[in-house]
């Protein structure tokens, strides 16, 4: 598989001619309501967006984005919560389903599952699968013992967020469920966005075996 970070807990996967987009946000909304500016510009445009399905981990600007989805055609095919689902009947879009915690639907060459997170509002990680590899991403999550059971998923590669504000776990936390949960590489996530939100990824990734800093805009094989 392919990654492609775009910022935040934004991410594209390829595997063959299939493609998903996790958590776009490509604007500058957060700015519109609370001034805070993105601290890297967009690495892709909304517009060129058409993939197998846009999975957007929660109903919060930075991941399910109002002014992204308004950029990206109108018939894309979106996985969310309940919440998430709600949202996007507002925004005129109706192709989008709610995908339960521990429940899994495919899409194009990928099985995507929805797993355990705990944060501020409706939320779910994912676990995406295809080419016999499994990858885990966080999504937004406080710190809970509930996510060391994903290691019964036996995820190849972790995406974990680790910059302990607005209900996200901090880095002492990521790695020590990162530990439980047994990947052989493990990715820190959602630093990189604001300012006043921000962490430094090798605070994570020197203290953990298999650990990478990936660079916005930049594609990666796993």
């Amino acid at each position: 598989m392919k990654v492609t970070p775009i910022g935040q807990s934004g991410y594209i996967v390829k595997s063959g001619k299939s493609e998903i987009v996790i958590d776009p946000y490509l604007s500058n909304s957060v700015f519109k309501v609370s001034g805070k500016e993105r601290m890297i510009p967009a690495p892709i445009d909304p517009k060129t967006i058409k993939c197998d399905a846009v999975i957007c981990t929660h109903n919060h600007l930075d991941h399910l984005d109002p002014d992204t989805v308004s950029e990206i055609h109108e018939n894309q095919f979106y996985i969310t919560t309940a919440e998430g689902v709600e949202k996007l009947k507002t925004l005129g879009r109706s192709n989008a389903v709610y995908l339960p915690v521990g429940d899994s639907i495919n899409v194009g060459d990928f099985k995507i599952t929805a797993v355990f997170a705990l944060h501020s509002c409706e939320a779910m990680g994912v676990i995406v699968e295809a080419e016999g590899k499994k990858l885990y991403f966080s999504g937004d999550t406080l710190f809970d013992e509930r996510l060391f059971e994903i290691a019964n998923y036996k995820p190849d590669v972790t995406f974990i967020c680790i910059n302990g504000k607005l209900g996200n776990m901090n880095v002492n936390e990521a790695l020590i469920t990162a530990k439980k949960i047994g990947a052989k590489t493990n990715i820190p996530t959602h630093y990189d966005m604001f300012a006043s939100n921000t962490e430094n990824p090798l605070l994570f990734s020197k203290n953990i075996e298999g650990s990478l800093v990936l660079e916005a805009g930049n594609e990666y094989e796993f």
